[in-house]
């Protein structure tokens, strides 16, 4: 190459590599802060008449305000696993609290550090903590130890002043250490939680968990109320700190993990089921080059990450389930959509139901929600010992031993409710042990193990995510053990009140519902008529088995998936 061409090209790359390292270090810091058990319809920027949320309105005034946002499952662990990765519990793996998420699973943490940001966590309970998986991609990371076997209660929980004093130690190791980088810190505060007030060391929490006390609502909304205010606080007090260590060029995003009734459709105060009160939650955001504007239609949590790894320059490496969350607002409020009214295909929506709580799936779409209550089938199941001579199950499977006990699993995604039947001949004829069937996480059918001489057969129900254990102790008495899948329920079923009693923490349900939150928001009126065919039945099959069956069911033999596509359920 010529002297001649030489200068130039040397000039351009310079250039580029000045404007490369200008962009790098013009990147904003990014703050996301997840208030858990946050109701959107509880703050003053959504409408609420009470000012719990002075800054979050500020913000919600100064940047993006989403009115229609849903989370995956109103759950902490699943839901701020989809927030920190973009993709459904099917994917990451943490179905509900104390399941870890599974290995390679890309969260926005490590998709901006490998970006070149600083990364920092900090989280008030120990089910978001590095034993679940959470830690992953964050440079530093505070939370608190889980319990011990010995302690009884709640996981640890941190107020908002520790969790304050750790974000703020996080943000002044990220000066000292990496100045040139930008910052991306998550934040998540507890202290809206049940107790509410849980907070104040001057409050009397004797009564708490009396039936009283929870079904007190004025007074429970009052001090849920209290909560939002002083989280506000909190947030207001870390934003400011924030922009003195790091200056003004700082995305803001505020949102939850899902929202809570109090008193609404007959739940005291839990998070038990999947309406609006518990689905929706509050998203703001604000900073440099978001507009000032409200977003009306329905957006998932799921694109919240994929928004900030664009904002960072980064990029998710699997594949994600949400969009960019920022493209859908620019969209939106496009001089053509304000001009001609142009409107995107409604997007559809699953939302399931924390499984501790709750078997039930919810198709969202534009206003209308239709519910699919499944609850009602674990009214009854069977069990039969010494197990019959004829008729059982055919299908081996291979169990694991842990802590005394062998556990044999039956692990089935699917739309419908179906049955599971365990036989289980012992070791020895005269071997005595126990059985008990769970379902993830450790849902028990029986509290109390089934004892058994022998053999044993048991027949359990089950529906959409369901694993199903059969546990045998001691293990010395673990033989042989087979099962089958049925759509038909056993003839001989007796009710079993133990799981069904647990389920319905929400009131039971065994009929669909239709809502249009439109018109009918807190969700009171339902919509189908007795009898009547289901509108969304099709389209919320059809997304379920999308989501759902696109992760292999690894314990099941592939001749019983066949079973299960001849029987309409795949």
């Amino acid at each position: 190459m010529s002297r001649r061409f030489t200068l130039p090209f040397l000039a351009v790359v310079l250039l580029l590599s000045f404007v490369g390292a200008a962009f790098r270090r013009h990147r904003p810091t990014i703050v996301l802060i997840s208030v858990d058990t946050l109701r959107a319809d509880h703050l003053s920027a959504y409408g609420y008449p009470k000012r719990t949320s002075r800054f979050i309105d500020s913000v919600a005034e100064r940047g993006l305000l989403f009115e229609n946002v849903l989370v995956t499952e109103p759950m902490t662990s699943p839901s701020h696993a989809s927030l920190l990765t973009g993709v459904t519990p099917w994917k990451h793996g943490v179905i509900t609290n104390g399941f870890r998420m599974k290995d390679g699973v890309d969260t926005l943490a490590a998709a901006l550090r490998r970006a070149g940001y600083d990364t920092a966590g900090v989280v008030a309970i120990a089910h978001l903590g590095d034993s679940r998986g959470f830690r992953y991609g964050f440079n530093q990371f505070s939370a608190p130890p889980p319990l011990l076997h010995s302690e009884v209660g709640n996981e640890h929980r941190r107020d908002a002043d520790v969790i304050n004093a750790e974000a703020k130690r996080a943000i002044d190791g990220h000066v000292r250490a990496h100045p040139d980088d930008p910052m991306f810190l998550f934040v998540h505060y507890f202290d809206c939680h049940y107790p509410y007030r849980s907070w104040d060391k001057n409050e009397d929490q004797t009564l708490v968990w009396t039936p009283a006390e929870q079904q007190n609502t004025p007074k429970q909304i009052r001090r849920y109320d209290d909560g939002i205010t002083w989280i506000d606080r909190h947030i207001e007090d870390l934003a400011g700190y924030v922009r003195a260590k790091i200056g003004n060029d700082v995305v803001l995003v505020i949102t939850a993990d899902h929202g809570e009734q109090i008193g609404d459709h007959d739940v005291p105060v839990n998070h038990a089921d999947i309406y609006r009160e518990t689905v929706q939650v509050p998203l703001v955001m604000a900073g440099p080059g978001i507009e000032s504007d409200r977003v009306a239609a329905n957006v998932s949590q799921l694109d919240v990450p994929v928004a900030l790894a664009r904002l960072g320059g980064a990029e998710l490496q699997n594949a994600v389930d949400g969009i960019d969350a920022l493209r859908f607002a620019e969209r939106e409020t496009s001089w053509l959509h304000r001009l001609f009214g142009r409107r995107e295909e409604e997007r559809a929506f699953v939302v399931t139901g924390a499984p501790a709580y709750s078997r039930s799936i919810v198709l969202v779409k534009g206003p209308k929600w239709f519910i699919k209550n499944f609850d009602s089938a674990y009214r009854y199941a069977r069990i039969q010992t010494p197990a019959p001579s004829r008729g059982g199950p055919a299908k081996r499977l291979t169990g694991t031993s842990a802590e005394g006990q062998t556990s044999y699993t039956v692990d089935i995604r699917h739309y419908r409710p179906f049955w599971v039947t365990f036989q289980h001949v012992a070791s020895s004829p005269a071997c005595a042990a126990t059985a008990l069937v769970t379902i993830d996480p450790g849902l028990d059918y029986y509290r109390q193990p089934t004892s058994f001489k022998g053999s044993i057969r048991i027949t359990v129900p089950a529906a959409r995510w369901d694993s199903v254990t059969l546990s045998i102790a001691p293990a010395a008495c673990a033989g042989v053990t087979s099962y089958e899948v049925s759509r038909q329920s056993p003839p001989g079923t007796s009710e079993t009140p133990d799981l069904f009693n647990y389920l319905v923490a929400r009131r039971l349900r065994s009929g669909d519902e239709l809502y249009d939150a439109k018109e009918d928001p807190r969700m009171l009126r339902n919509l189908l008529q007795p009898g009547a065919p289901p509108p969304f039945e099709q389209e919320l099959r059809s997304l379920f088995e999308s989501y759902a069956l696109r992760v292999p069911a690894q314990k099941i033999p592939p001749e019983y998936l066949q079973t299960l596509k001849s029987l309409g359920y795949l």
